[in-house]
């Protein structure tokens, strides 16, 4: 436990946490896509899928940045 501990610790916890929320909406938007493949999409459910990548993206580019900026 103590080798868990000393890697949380080098780890920026706001980081983690938007990795973690951008591999969620990664993960929503794919499911979402293959029921999509599924059946004729209506216009609404592009939109929303589209808006679902954009905060998917955000969260990923978030955690992506740069130290101490």
């Amino acid at each position: 436990m103590a080798v868990f501990s000393r890697e949380l610790r080098k780890r920026d916890l706001v980081q983690v946490a938007a990795w973690a929320l951008g591999l969620a909406w990664l993960i929503l938007l794919a499911a979402y896509a293959y029921s999509a493949l599924s059946v004729a999409p209506t216009t609404g459910a592009l939109v929303a899928a589209l808006a679902a990548l954009l905060i998917a993206g955000a969260g990923i580019l978030y955690a992506w940045r740069e130290p101490g900026r």
